[in-house]
């Protein structure tokens, strides 16, 4: 492959960048401030990740939705253990959203060895940056991390699945067997495009999000399973 143009579709958050690292922050520094509550860490978390995966249906991905989330959660413990006058209310909610400051560094922390791959990457494929969320926010990032400039395109999604996967292909006339997605998310990144026949290099991150964990499964296109995001080199 080292010798064959590709078509590369790099994931950003937790591929590229820091993303899921700051999100736990956020929780733990959550749980800390509803301790006064009475539920422990556990429950705490359980009723978050029940919220997060009900929201994110109708809200999307991205830090404005996650913050409504956590309010939500606040509401409804505080409620349920008889704890919730207005003003106490209006006070935990303003100390909630004063938590957006761990999610939004300027810029995220760019993973080592990131930018030297893409600098030996550019010249001898296309690279394209497939990521999901709020665009807005998403763009930001892109534009903090000093990156942009290795990508011929971005191409920011609602949610990566088969049918976004395919209809990249079709609008840009690319050949699957050309094509690889890049990332560390098995249900985001890897499964959806090995179902629409695409090949996927799969790159474990410690931090990825539960919520993007999942039993990798057969699918058209060829795997490829590499420790760091610098090992592409030595495939590409």
């Amino acid at each position: 492959m080292r010798h064959q143009r590709k078509i590369l579709l790099i994931d950003a958050d937790d591929t590229l960048w820091e993303t899921n690292a700051l999100f736990e922050r956020t929780i733990a520094a959550y749980v800390e401030l509803l301790a006064p509550l009475g539920n422990d860490p556990q429950t705490i978390r359980q009723e978050v990740d029940r919220a997060e995966h009900r929201n994110i249906q109708q809200r999307g991905y991205g830090t404005r939705s996650f913050l409504l989330t956590l309010e939500e959660v606040y509401l409804k413990l505080a409620r349920r253990g008889g704890q919730a006058g207005q003003r106490a209310e209006d006070k935990m909610l303003e100390e909630i959203r004063r938590l957006s400051r761990i999610l939004l560094p300027v810029p995220h922390r760019v993973f080592d060895g990131v930018a030297a791959t893409l600098t030996y990457l550019k010249p001898r494929h296309r690279l394209f940056l497939l990521t999901k969320g709020n665009v807005e926010e998403q763009s930001a990032k892109l534009a903090a991390s000093g990156l942009e400039g290795f990508f011929h395109g971005c191409e920011i999604v609602a949610e990566k699945d088969a049918s976004t996967y395919n209809g990249l292909v079709e609008r840009h006339g690319w050949s699957r067997l050309e094509v690889w997605m890049v990332g560390n998310s098995p249900r985001s990144d890897v499964n959806p495009a090995l179902a629409a026949g695409l090949n996927a290099v799969f790159i474990p991150s410690p931090v990825t999000w539960d919520y993007e964990n999942e039993e990798i499964r057969p699918g058209g296109g060829r795997l490829l399973e590499l420790e760091r995001f610098g090992d592409l080199q030595e495939h590409f």
